[in-house]
């Protein structure tokens, strides 16, 4: 059986003695969904990373890094929870979530040019709830850079993939979660029952029961009862969960992190404003139908397939949101699509670099 998940996946290629640093180093920072486990993501990470680095393996002017960790609280052994630097135990909040990866970003930037990177720039990827908190930390880092606080970590856009950011408690799902959530008990007693229920079942055997309960492949089901089996995991989704009905409701950005027509006031930031795109499926148990609808009315521009405007004609500055009307990917597309979303991301980031190469 395989050995216990990891809490961080991060994929480079390492630094060569005389070989020149690339002029360009992007790093694609992954945003998990709810629950935070980045090994449900490891074969969408690794195929994204591999399409990337294929077409720069020869070019010294751009680099990729993929880069995703668990969100806090979802770490498979008590030792890995950095208490000692966020002084508190979990379970964390939603707003906690923003603050830890916001951080993590930032030191993983400092660290790439400590390494030797030259020019870095980052790509956050968000796949449901990760989507809230990519343009959270975006809303927060320009905010420091405006004071005059951090304006050397740049954000070159913004990718949300089945993005859950406005409206959530409306959706399929979230109609049918928010009456338990609403209990603030309820997150403590589920994770008490269900830490009586697996504490004595060998991690192979609860593998394989929950394999045969969801449908789930091996690599799957092998995370799934770790996560059962993790100290806060339970405790940790549920709570964040709660969070996410009662924050993620009406739309709190302003055009600094949706975009501006030219003709609208100069940011005030020294970097450009955040390309961002959007993925939505057809029929997302997570995202209302009218929910999704609104928001590309209000904010965005349709695309289809490499036509990059439909509707929304003279508003290019306008975020791309495409809906996935001929594929028919789930809101886990990670479970059983990490390889076909894997193509279609890598081809959303190459595009992001070249708009992004024509800036300064």
């Amino acid at each position: 059986m395989a050995s216990i998940p990891v809490s961080k996946i991060h994929l480079l290629t390492p630094p060569e003695p005389g070989k020149k640093a690339a002029a360009r180093t992007y790093i694609i920072y992954f945003l998990t969904g709810n629950p935070g486990l980045i090994e449900y993501y490891r074969t969408f990470l690794t195929h994204l990373y591999g399409l990337l680095s294929h077409d720069t393996a020869s070019n010294r002017d751009v680099e990729f890094q993929v880069y995703g960790h668990s969100l806090s609280g979802f770490e498979m052994s008590a030792k890995d929870i950095k208490t000692y630097k966020y002084r508190k135990d979990p379970p964390y909040g939603l707003q906690d979530q923003i603050r830890h990866a916001e951080d993590d970003v930032v030191e993983l930037c400092e660290e790439a040019k400590e390494a030797g990177a030259r020019d870095v720039r980052v790509i956050l990827v968000g796949h449901s709830v990760g989507a809230y908190l990519g343009l959270e930390i975006v809303r927060r880092l320009r905010a420091h850079g405006v004071a005059g606080d951090d304006f050397e970590t740049r954000i070159v856009g913004v990718l949300g993939l089945f993005p859950t950011v406005v409206d959530i408690a409306r959706s399929e799902s979230g109609m049918k979660a928010a009456p338990f959530l609403k209990n603030s008990n309820f997150a403590l007693v589920v994770s008490l029952i269900a830490s009586f229920l697996t504490m004595l079942l060998p991690l192979a055997l609860l593998t394989k029961i929950v394999a045969w309960v969801t449908g789930f492949p091996d690599d799957a089901a092998h995370t799934t009862a770790s996560f059962l089996r993790s100290p806060y995991g339970v405790q940790q989704a549920l709570h964040m969960a709660r969070d996410e009905m009662f924050q993620i409701d009406t739309d709190i950005w302003d055009e600094d992190v949706w975009g501006a027509a030219a003709e609208a006031p100069k940011s005030q930031h020294p970097h450009p404003r955040p390309i961002l795109r959007f993925l939505f499926g057809r029929k997302d148990h997570w995202v209302a139908d009218e929910t999704r609808d609104a928001l590309i009315r209000t904010r965005g521009r349709y695309s289809a397939g490499d036509v990059e405007e439909v509707d929304g004609m003279g508003e290019n500055w306008k975020p791309i949101m495409e809906v996935d009307e001929r594929e028919g990917w789930p809101h886990g597309f990670c479970i059983r699509h990490g390889v076909p979303v894997a193509e279609k991301v890598a081809g959303y980031v190459k595009s992001m670099v070249r708009q992004d190469s024509s800036s300064k």
